[in-house]
């Protein structure tokens, strides 16, 4: 059993992570590169320092709200597709999401746009000049007749055909569709991009001059996803296409490190395979084997999580979804096993978007069991925050997981604290125990 810190002070930072500098050079795809490591920082949407955050001051029980409702929204849009067998040619992105964000800069001489960063996403795009139809943001267009490296990708070129919907004018047009009717289209295009001090040649992207939608009041977006059009699949060598960050505690003042290359981060990591699903080729899924509450198994159907030939099941990682949501054959006895361990009463957690709560009022020291999930060669063990949420100081915690049908997510709730590695080289998923906050 262990201790839970009372985040109701502190949810304004929730799983966030801050802009910092970084100082590296990337090559385009198909391009060798060196064996060299790069980090950049990133920021929360409602952090302090985030161009993005709401006008007016949130109370932390209001931010976490308004995160779990997002992480909701974004599930149910996959749901969507997931259960009605559907092939995904959207991303369950949406014009009000954003959780993470970057400072990227497209062209020669840079200009500077404010992107959300998305693992469950591959194209890379932004607001472009002339617009035909853009919605307002703080940062600026992106005009690429003031780019000396720009260029207009055609018809035949092999990102074109990566594409999953594409039309021909002068150039290859893309236009992508999100799950909430928002949208982006525009030029496929390649231009030099630049994270901090970082430059990366030749990077496909929209050039998107006619986009619906909000997007959180970003200007764009930067895809991490397994797809061809993505940043880490368009870095060139194998020693960058791998990719590792570690979420810092809620609250933190402390950023929050993401690592491209091999990284020394890596070591002590243990490993699952990557799966792979293919009516959702862009997603990350682990094969998880079991859960364990107390250092007891949670009983459910052996096949809960396997992914079926329909595109059914599975378990995501997903740094975009705040909770963890389990299938509802797995969620539930989970919750009994919890229930049997815990010895307080349980609250009302409606309000909250959230399926069990309990109260730990009156108690000084309240205490929770260990919950671990079995992943395929990889056993995490999810400490109380990276479990429990602690809503207010009236003893109000809920459980930061809910559940789902269909398929599972693992949410970026449960990755705090635990450096997260993705090997798109080695088709594999790495976990570590680690202290964020010194990294």
């Amino acid at each position: 059993m262990g201790n839970i810190r009372c985040h109701a002070s502190v949810l304004a930072a929730l799983v966030l992570l801050c802009i910092g500098p970084m100082s590296w050079t990337l090559a385009a795809r198909d391009t060798p590169v060196n064996n060299q490591v790069f980090r950049a920082e990133l920021i929360y949407r409602e952090h302090q320092s985030s161009p993005l955050r709401s006008e007016t001051l949130k109370t932390p029980s209001e931010i976490f709200i308004a995160a779990v409702k997002r992480g909701h929204e974004r599930r149910a849009r996959l749901a969507k597709h997931v259960l009605a067998g559907d092939q995904l040619f959207e991303t369950p992105v949406a014009s009000g999401n954003g959780e993470y964000l970057i400072d990227i800069s497209y062209g020669n001489p840079p200009q500077k746009s404010t992107a959300i960063v998305d693992t469950g996403s591959d194209l890379n795009w932004v607001q472009c000049l002339p617009c035909k139809s853009c919605y307002e943001t703080l940062s600026a267009k992106f005009d690429p007749s003031k780019s000396a490296s720009y260029k207009t990708l055609g018809c035949g070129s092999n990102f074109c055909q990566d594409l999953p919907f594409q039309s021909c004018a002068a150039s290859c047009q893309y236009d992508y569709m999100y799950g909430d009717g928002s949208s982006t289209s525009g030029a496929l295009s390649t231009d030099d991009v630049t994270i901090g001090t970082g430059k990366i040649p030749n990077v496909a992207f929209g050039c998107g001059n006619s986009n619906l939608g909000t997007f959180a009041g970003a200007g764009g977006l930067v895809g991490l996803g397994k797809g061809p059009l993505s940043l880490v699949s368009q870095l060139g060598g194998t020693a960058t296409k791998k990719f590792s960050y570690c979420l810092v505690p809620l609250g933190s003042t402390k950023t929050s490190p993401l690592y491209i290359g091999d990284s020394t981060l890596a070591g002590g990591v243990a490993y699952t395979p990557m799966l792979t699903n293919n009516n959702y080729p862009t997603f990350y899924y682990a094969e998880l084997q079991g859960i364990s509450v107390e250092g007891k198994a949670v009983n459910y159907p052996a096949n809960t999580f396997d992914i079926a030939a329909t595109g059914r099941g599975g378990l995501i990682l997903d740094s975009g979804t705040t909770l963890t949501y389990l299938d509802v054959d797995a969620f539930n006895p989970m919750v009994a096993a919890l229930k049997a361990a815990l010895p307080y009463p349980e609250a009302d957690g409606s309000f909250y978007g959230l399926e069990y709560c309990f109260s730990t009022a009156g108690v000084a020291n309240p205490t929770y069991p260990t919950v671990v999930f079995h992943f395929n060669g990889a056993d995490v063990a999810l400490a109380p925050d990276n479990t429990f949420i602690a809503l207010d100081f009236e003893g109000t915690t809920c459980l930061a997981m809910a559940s789902s049908t269909g398929f599972s997510i693992f949410g970026n709730i449960q990755q705090l604290n635990h450096v997260i590695v993705h090997d798109l080289v080695n088709k594999r998923i790495g976990f570590k125990s680690a202290n964020c906050e010194t990294i």
